[in-house]
């Protein structure tokens, strides 16, 4: 428990930096100044723990230190009295109120059971954290306890980490505070799922002026999706009982995809999985809401503060960056100011030397920016899948965009330059997996999700017939999300990520290898040693290596090399400067390496059937 109490309370600090700058020199009011500056405040603070845990190593004072500096900064930015005017915000109804606290609750929840451990081992609450957070549990660690500063790939030894991994410094810093990563990385999202709720309803209340409209925004943007629903419905009806056949099984992920559903859970497919989100998307909104408040003639200071948040992007979310790069133009022609000069120079100044040194001076992914027009819509024609993958929320936004009277005037000119990057994602792909493109399309969805909302509110209080006929409407665009948040509460996907053997595994290769240790270990995307150990490895799961526009061929060919010890692979042993390699399920079914060989020709340092470690020169 103290460790926790630990751990939040540096988070705390961390936010109360953000919170003071934002209420001190912007016009944001409290809730605004709370949802976007503690996240602006935890990642300011994490990206100046990385500079300083490269120089003095992430130590216990040092993360101790940080907290209390920016808490007694916080404080005094608070404290002092300012003249600023607020910007008037709709007040808060019980209506959203419980909508809040709902949300809060269920994030509770899906936290509680996103990892955990019993007689099976470490289990994951959701595939998709299953097939995500072994690799953020990977960068935790190698912070943590591989001392891995200055940053550099964990999982492809030499080459630079290119990922955005800001929120894993955070985690590795409350890790340090005494926490374990199995319990850190839930807490840590548990808290920024909030923040991020908390966010999207300030962002959609000060473009709509409505409490109740701002609420509905949020429930659309965290739990709308498409006509998928209707499978899970259609397969239940074909049975004889109805409601047992879809509390049995609510959402089929396989057959969704059959179908050419690729418009997934907002929640399933990115907040939880890709945890960098949670610190870029509040960013994101910050940035917004402050180029809003400079377009408007708020002067110079939302134009410096914007390009100080969108700066940080880099090492937090570089889909928020590539988002605000397609937005920030379309906003220049359509609130053209002075204040945009300072906005550009000061996100260059901050963003391009970190992207640059982040991507070993290339364009990483970037690379494979390609045309793809109609996007993944195939086979299906282009405007039927975004009908089907979008529902009635397709139709209805297109007549809340036209409706004049939908939002303020100011606002909807705002909420336009976010429409471009439908245009553009369908016509351009960003990265290397097509579907990536959906980190922009968030954007213009969130936009859309707060014309809609506001639209049905208004449609709504023109009497009881428009209220059901509205109700209809959005209970279509969620039942999807629903559907799919009841799959995971009922535990349909709660998968093994690790063995008990696989546990004790890495708990053993802490306590007998050095923290800068390089390790020969199996490709597959949970293996213990780069996941929970936090040692560097030559190279691990080839889909993230593509994934993240690293070539990998030859790599691989080395990696079977060395577990094949011919003459290459011995040289390569000694090139990559290897010191222990792991021989386990997974190597002997994929590399079928010689063990007598290798108990010849090396030490055995670690047997833990059905492992063994065997270390191929001194440790460091």
């Amino acid at each position: 428990m103290l460790p926790a109490t630990a751990a939040l309370t540096f988070l705390v600090a961390l936010s109360l930096l953000g919170i003071g700058i934002l209420w001190r020199w912007t016009r944001l009011d409290a809730i605004e100044s709370i949802a976007y500056g503690a996240v602006f405040g935890v990642v300011m603070g994490s990206t100046a723990l990385v500079p300083l845990a490269s120089w003095l190593g992430l130590t216990v004072p040092l993360v101790v230190g940080l907290g209390l500096a920016s808490a007694v900064a916080g404080l005094i930015l608070l404290a002092h009295p300012t003249r600023t005017p607020r910007s008037p915000g709709a007040a808060v109804g019980w209506i959203a109120a419980a909508v809040l606290a709902a949300f809060v609750v269920r994030w509770a929840l899906l936290c509680a059971s996103a990892l955990t451990v019993d007689a099976s081992g470490l289990r994951a609450g959701h595939i998709h954290i299953w097939g995500d957070w072994s690799q953020h549990l990977g960068d935790v660690t190698s912070f943590a306890y591989g001392d891995n500063f200055p940053p550099t790939h964990p999982r492809f030894t030499g080459h630079p980490l290119s990922y955005h991994y800001l929120t894993s410094v955070t985690v590795a810093a409350m890790v340090r505070l005494g926490m374990s990563p199995l319990a850190a990385l839930p807490l840590h999202s548990f808290v920024f799922l909030c923040w991020l709720t908390l966010a999207l309803f300030a962002f959609a209340r000060r473009l709509s002026q409505d409490s109740s409209s701002a609420a509905l925004a949020t429930v659309l943007f965290l739990i709308g999706g498409g006509l998928g629903w209707w499978l899970s419905v259609r397969d239940a009806l074909a049975t004889p009982h109805f409601w047992q056949a879809l509390w049995a099984d609510p959402w089929n992920r396989s057959v969704q995809e059959a179908a050419n559903f690729r418009w997934k859970d907002i929640v399933f497919a990115y907040l939880v999985p890709q945890r960098a989100v949670l610190y870029g998307l509040p960013i994101g909104l910050l940035a917004s809401t402050l180029l809003l408040e400079g377009g408007r003639g708020g002067g110079w200071r939302p134009f410096v503060i914007a390009g100080i948040a969108t700066g940080l992007l880099p090492l937090a979310h570089l889909g928020t960056m590539l988002a605000l790069a397609l937005i920030t133009p379309f906003l220049v022609l359509l609130f053209p100011r002075r204040g945009w000069v300072a906005y550009f120079a000061l996100w260059a100044a901050l963003a391009v030397p970190v992207f640059l040194m982040q991507q070993g001076g290339g364009g990483g992914a970037l690379h494979h920016i390609h045309w793809k027009v109609g996007w993944i819509a195939k086979p299906d024609p282009w405007w039927w899948f975004w009908l089907k993958n979008l529902g009635l929320f397709a139709p209805w936004f297109l007549w809340a965009l036209l409706d004049r009277d939908t939002v303020p005037r100011t606002n909807a000119r705002f909420l336009w330059a976010f429409m471009p990057i439908f245009v553009i994602a369908n016509l351009v792909v960003f990265q290397p997996w097509d579907w990536d493109n959906t980190k922009v399309f968030l954007f213009w969805y969130l936009a859309g999700c707060v014309l809609v909302a506001a639209s049905v509110v208004r449609w709504g209080r023109r009497g009881l017939a428009a209220k059901v006929a509205s109700g209809i409407a959005v209970a279509t665009m969620l039942f999807s999300g629903v559907l799919a948040h009841l799959d995971q509460v009922l535990g349909r996907d709660r998968l093994v990520m690790l063995t008990p053997q696989e546990l004790k595994l890495a708990e053993v290769v802490r306590e007998k290898t050095p923290p800068h240790a390089l390790f020969l270990a199996g490709l597959q995307h949970n293996h213990p040693v780069p996941m929970l150990a936090g040692r560097r490895v030559v190279m691990s799961y080839t889909g993230w290596m593509w994934s993240q526009g690293i070539e990998s061929t030859q790599r691989e060919i080395d990696v079977k090399d060395m577990y094949a010890l011919t003459p290459d692979g011995l040289a390569e042993l000694e090139a990559f400067g290897v010191d222990d390699v792991v021989i386990g399920p997974w190597e002997r079914d994929h590399f079928h390496p010689d063990e007598r060989a290798f108990a010849r020709a090396f030490r055995k340092i670690i047997d833990l059937p059905p492992y063994a470690v065997y270390e191929v020169r001194p440790a460091k």
